[in-house]
């Protein structure tokens, strides 16, 4: 089968499970589920097989789709090393929760249209990885946020999930508008949009510098939106009203990985741009930094969740910023492994146990659900970055892509970002696992809605995902061949301070949290100021919702005025004035036949002596 047929497997198999599911067997849910499965298995087969035949087959495989004075749009399929590893990723993780959804979505009216959606994101999110064409990229990054808003917003009858699918669509849009601004201005410059072509030496040179410069700061607008980077990050925490396998794959290697994808995919643009990578690494450490400390006080663990995948994606820019393409890819292959798990431990306690809030999951009993809690103390090892699991081998490598070509300041905030990582990890993992009788927590006042036990279709993908957060550290050197970078090695003297670092944010939380007689209070409660802050999230929601709320009211404000005062009055004097006109036009119909005959005959004297005149 050549590359180009598996590459349509590979992407247009989830869309035949999507309408399968939405359309012909709407009143068949487990046929739905298990079409869509066996769909993304056919996914995830066909991406095996192009990276199997890779050697033997052309990487860029294109048709004409139309062209524009002079202009060839071509769609396709760009099956190089960094898609493919992409599209594998992609398709395992989407497989993996699919599965797992078979036990926790079980029962839920909306069985059969979840599964629809998942194929319908699966789809979108394969077809953008694979695309050979900028434009044709765009319009997959389009149908990704489609498909998320209809997923964050599931459960639509709930006015917090429908708000939230909402707020992540109109705050992605933001950032999409300046990536198709970037998108223009690059054809205008290069007359193309083929993306391997684009990323050539040579048509980079042929952009003038400040153009070049503009092009890639209106492309990372697209990145921070979609990856959730300060100042557009707010949206992806209320993400977390979706069902928790909806947040595990929108958050481990999907939604928000396509916009550090997509800065991976321009990497030698983003290079050739001069001072772009010092803005990068500045939004990357101000969003690190930022979304640890709020992850230090939250209780949901979902969300804490959500603001470790802020925080981590960060990192991945920081390692592209630092101008090392093995970093970034290397740490966004490595998180989707341990996030996805992370998340899907999340929410088998949640179905278990019917709260979010980890001190309830930790009175509850969360700790006799054994293989799920050696997946969140694997998971949680890896995110902390502590050897030798997955998330060790490559923070390491974007420490040392620091270390070698930027300022001491973006390192010195890559360690207090590792640190705090390790910290509200652990003190996750401590109050889920080891609940303390003198803890000066209050529970959660709730009422436990425990779906059910959990299942064999939720352990499974569980068990894999664990194996992939301990063992996927090890293909460094394997993900550098595959993507044509330089792999980074750092020493063991360079390796030091950062496991150092991890090992102390470890400790602390143990002594806070871990301890048998342990208060289960925080450092950061001590100093209330920040500690209130860090719970009202910088105030950044407040902040947006005066100054875009209030420039909204101004403008409906504006309007009104201009509505009531001008086009209702212009209406009102229109309708007026053909009133009256008609009351004067009724009052001169007398019935005096000789009276209309008469000003019939006038006015055919005044006509004919104006047109005899000329």
């Amino acid at each position: 089968m050549s590359s180009g047929t598996l590459a349509l497997l590979c992407t247009h198999a989830p869309l035949v499970g999507c309408f399968g599911a939405l359309v012909v067997l709407r009143r068949a849910p487990r046929a739905a589920a298990a079409l869509n499965i066996l769909a993304m298995l056919a996914s995830l087969g066909a991406a095996l097989a192009i990276f199997a035949g890779s050697n033997h087959q052309p990487p860029t495989i294109i048709s004409l789709w139309l062209s524009s004075e002079g202009v060839p749009i071509s769609f396709g399929f760009l099956l190089d090393g960094t898609n493919q590893l992409m599209g594998i990723i992609v398709a395992l993780i989407a497989l993996c929760i699919q599965v797992y959804s078979l036990g926790y979505m079980k029962g839920d009216p909306g069985y059969a249209r979840y599964f629809g959606l998942h194929g319908l994101f699966a789809w979108a999110m394969l077809s953008f990885v694979y695309s050979a064409n900028l434009l044709q990229a765009f319009v997959f990054w389009e149908l990704v946020g489609l498909a998320s808003f209809l997923l964050i917003g599931f459960w639509f009858e709930k006015p917090s999930a429908a708000a939230a699918a909402k707020k992540a669509f109109v705050m992605t849009r933001i950032g999409d508008v300046g990536m198709f601004i970037g998108l223009i201005l690059l054809l205008s410059s290069t007359s193309t949009l083929d993306i391997a072509q684009l990323m050539q030496a040579s048509t980079l040179a042929s952009i003038p510098d400040a153009r070049l410069t503009l092009i890639a700061l209106l492309l990372f607008c697209g990145v921070v939106g979609k990856s959730a980077q300060f100042p557009l990050h707010t949206w992806l925490p209320d993400a977390m009203e979706g069902p928790t396998p909806v947040s595990a794959l929108l958050h481990s290697a999907t939604m928000v990985a396509a916009g550090v994808f997509l800065y991976a995919r321009f990497h030698p643009l983003f290079v050739a741009a001069e001072g772009v990578s010092n803005i990068v690494l500045v939004i990357a450490i101000i969003t690190a930094i930022l979304a640890a400390t709020i992850a230090m006080v939250q209780r949901d663990m979902k969300r804490v969740l959500a603001y470790s995948s802020i925080s981590q994606l960060a990192f991945m820019l920081l390692g592209l910023g630092a101008g090392s393409l093995y970093a970034g890819v290397f740490h966004l292959t490595t998180h989707a492994f341990f996030k996805a798990l992370l998340f899907l431990c999340a929410g088998a306690y949640i179905h278990q146990i019917g709260s979010n809030d980890m001190v309830t999951m930790g009175r509850q009993g969360a700790a006799k659900l054994r293989l799920v809690s050696a997946g969140l103390v694997i998971g949680a090892a890896a995110l902390a970055g502590l050897p030798p699991l997955a998330g060790f081998f490559s923070k390491e490598s974007i420490l040392a892509a620091l270390h070698g070509a930027h300022a001491n300041a973006f390192v010195y905030g890559a360690y207090l970002a590792s640190f705090l990582t390790a910290y509200y990890t652990f003190r996750m993992v401590f109050l889920v696992l080891r609940p303390s009788d003198k803890s000066v927590l209050p529970a959660e006042e709730h009422e436990p809605h425990p779906h059910g036990d959990v299942t064999g279709s939720m352990k499974l993908p569980i068990a894999i995902l664990t194996v992939g957060a301990a063992a996927a550290g090890f293909a460094g050197d394997f993900i550098a061949k595959l993507i044509g970078a330089k792999a980074l090695h750092p020493t063991y003297g360079e390796m030091a301070p950062a496991i150092g670092i991890a090992l102390a944010g470890v400790i602390v939380a143990f002594f806070e949290f871990g301890r048998k007689d342990a208060a289960q209070q925080g450092f950061i409660t001590r100093v209330g100021a920040l500690d209130t802050l860090f719970e009202r999230k910088y105030y950044l929601d407040e902040i947006y919702d005066k100054v875009a709320g209030g420039l909204v009211s101004l403008i409906a404000s504006v309007s009104a005025v201009v509505e009531r005062g001008v086009l209702d009055g212009t209406g009102d004097l229109a309708g007026n004035l053909t009133i009256a006109t008609g009351d004067a036009t009724a009052r001169m119909q007398s019935g005096r036949l000789q009276l209309y005959i008469g000003s019939a005959v006038l006015l055919i004297v005044v006509f004919c002596y104006f047109v005899g005149g000329y």
